[in-house]
């Protein structure tokens, strides 16, 4: 089907995977700016069954800080994001042992991470992340967005499902992650972002 509602998560043509980013120590980032990005460089579709959304406060903000992150799904991902120091982070598989196709023509050995090649994602040190190369998402209509309430030592803890057929990412499709509000207020924090899904084909 189109919509890849025939697959399910165990289906002998899909690959699980999970990708998980742990930022640096983030603080004084401007409203709208990117904070952690994933793209799918690949020729097989990535099917994505949750995102997970964490931020957790290591020095306390001067004054109550709501918190806000964005995810918006994008198009023309043909290169993440170099630019305000990232760090590469590289998906992994949910079950090596039982995979029935190589990658690139070269057998999965235990312990192998994907490709930056085919999952490519990034997430931020201590700024926001920029120079990325993809269609400009619509801010006003994110996939998720994920809140804490205004406090001094704000959290959040999101896990989010796709409602309704799921959300696809085919080559050079991605989803962004960007701030809702500024981190202002000199207060630190710690960005969790996972993606959870699987390969098919």
């Amino acid at each position: 089907m189109q919509n890849n509602l025939s697959h399910v998560p165990d289906s002998q043509n899909a690959e699980g995977l999970v990708w998980g980013a742990f930022s640096g120590l983030m603080t004084g980032i401007a409203a709208d700016a990117d904070v952690a990005a994933v793209a799918n460089l690949s020729d097989s579709p990535i099917v994505v069954q949750r995102i997970r959304i964490r931020w957790v406060t290591t020095t306390a903000f001067a004054s109550a800080q709501c918190m806000a992150f964005r995810v918006n799904k994008v198009y023309g991902f043909t290169a993440v994001h170099t630019g305000g120091t990232p760090t590469a982070v590289q998906a992994h598989y949910n079950f090596q042992g039982g995979q029935k196709t190589t990658r690139a023509g070269v057998a999965i050995a235990t312990g192998d991470r994907i490709p930056l090649t085919e999952i490519s994602g990034v997430i931020a040190g201590t700024a926001a992340i920029t120079t990325a190369t993809y269609t400009a998402e619509d801010t006003d209509e994110p996939e998720v967005l994920a809140i804490g309430a205004g406090a001094t030592l704000p959290t959040v803890w999101e896990n989010w499902v796709p409602p309704g057929p799921p959300l696809i990412l085919t080559k050079n499709t991605g989803l962004v992650v960007n701030l809702g509000i500024a981190l202002g207020a000199s207060g630190v924090g710690k960005l969790y972002v996972g993606v959870d899904g699987c390969r098919l084909g």
